[in-house]
């Protein structure tokens, strides 16, 4: 029986479970196999904690652990003294277009920036007041007294002088020295914020509200994540993990042109944290092997990307870990059924009852989905999810047994696993 857990973990969990999405919360609870996966990711947390960083992709067919990945590699990144940012790519976020795309990707990271007390994103100002406390604190022990407005302002510039290398650093300064007025003075709609966010996008209003020149857009805003990595560092976090899934938008993207640009942004992306250009600072992109492998249209069709992810001579078919593409496995027949009981036993303690749906039912309820016509294209995604449906309408149905629902039945042979998948996408 799986150990209690806490009731609004429990709901959130299997409200998302019911509906095929992966949980933000209790991962932990419903994580089987992926061993060698995790220790891969928690090796790159280490290097990037060190200064360094890693660059990987993420490849699994749909409903078979990408996202799943993310939010494990992201509750526990939280949980070790990181910062995260994750965005879904979709239509309108990619990595740059020519309306916006890329800028709303920023945005979208920005809005999601995540600490272990803020797991649910909207992080950005309890950052910016942790940074602002800490000066605070810092000075007052400096001093052996309460500092005042210009000593505190010494002591904020001081605590982000190791940003000064990097492009626009003296804009940043100046926008984060802005918000740190504004937000002692009391004022409600703080233009940094909004500079900060990405949602200032004409010159004219960030000089006359900022005094500065720059703003975050399609051409430049992965350069202010890697200003937000080293800034977080400043305030003693370990770094900045970033997650972008959905990558199989750029593989739909119908325009050739389309796609090369983000292919060659990316390729920019992969290149800089690889080569070390970047301190402090993680990326993981998560697609369909098509995205990746197809010659056409995926990244091996870009040569300068396939050169850097096809796998090497002598792998022979092997599982690489270390390398920059990781491929999800299947889970095994094993790790489903574990699975299952975990499922089982948590759908029980959510309504507090019992199923009945003994050990051996479950063996049943695993061994009709795989032997069913379609079993190859089932994923641990609509298992997972029948299975939820199934407790859910024998436990409002007393009259319902399993043996009327499950026994004789197979997995719909017509179901396609690719209907979550984009449609080609006319740009």
């Amino acid at each position: 029986m799986t150990s209690n857990v806490p009731k609004r973990t429990l709901i959130t969990m299997m409200n998302a479970l019911s509906s095929g999405v992966v949980p933000r919360r209790g991962l932990e609870y419903i994580a089987v196999g992926r061993r060698k996966e995790t220790e891969t990711f928690v090796r790159d947390l280490d290097d990037t904690a060190a200064g360094g960083g890693a660059f990987r992709f993420i490849s699994g067919r749909f409903g078979n652990g990408k996202s799943f990945m993310i939010q494990m590699i992201r509750n526990y990144a939280m949980d070790k003294g990181f910062v995260v940012m994750d965005a879904d790519l979709s239509i309108d976020r990619r990595l740059t277009g020519s309306r916006k795309e890329g800028l709303n990707t920023y945005v979208e990271l920005v809005k999601n920036m995540s600490i272990r007390t803020r797991p649910d994103n909207g992080a950005l100002e309890p950052l910016l007041q942790e940074w602002i406390d800490s000066a605070e604190e810092a000075a007052r022990k400096e001093l052996g007294r309460d500092p005042n407005d210009a000593e505190i302002e010494a002591r904020l510039k001081k605590s982000v002088s190791g940003l000064s290398t990097l492009p626009y650093y003296n804009d940043f300064l100046k926008v984060v020295m802005s918000y740190y007025r504004d937000s002692r003075d009391g004022v409600e709609d703080i233009p940094a914020l909004r500079w900060l966010r990405g949602e200032m996008e004409l010159k004219r209003d960030v000089r006359s509200k900022l005094g500065i020149d720059s703003v975050i857009n399609d051409s430049n805003w992965y350069g202010f994540i890697k200003i937000w990595a080293e800034f977080v560092v400043g305030l003693g976090y370990k770094g900045l993990v970033v997650f972008l899934d959905e990558a199989v938008v750029l593989y739909k993207l119908q325009n050739r042109a389309s796609r090369s640009n983000n292919y060659e942004r990316l390729l920019t992306m992969f290149n800089d944290i690889m080569q070390g250009k970047s301190s402090y600072l993680s990326m993981y992109v998560c697609g369909t092997p098509e995205f990746i492998e197809d010659p056409n249209r995926g990244l091996f069709s870009y040569e300068a990307l396939k050169s850097r992810l096809i796998q090497g001579k002598y792998e022979n078919g092997y599982d690489n870990y270390l390398g920059p593409v990781i491929n999800l496995r299947p889970l095994t027949k094993e790790e489903i059924y574990v699975l299952l009981r975990t499922i089982r036993d948590l759908h029980e303690q959510r309504y507090g009852y019992t199923s009945g749906m003994d050990d051996e039912k479950l063996q049943i309820y695993l061994g009709t989905v795989l032997s069913s016509v379609s079993s190859s294209m089932v994923t641990p995604r609509e298992i997972t999810r029948d299975l939820i449906s199934l407790l859910d309408t024998l436990h409002q149905n007393p009259d319902a047994t399993f043996e009327d629902l499950v026994i004789g039945r197979t997995v719909d042979a017509d179901r396609n696993p690719d209907d979550d998948l984009i449609e080609d996408l006319e740009i």
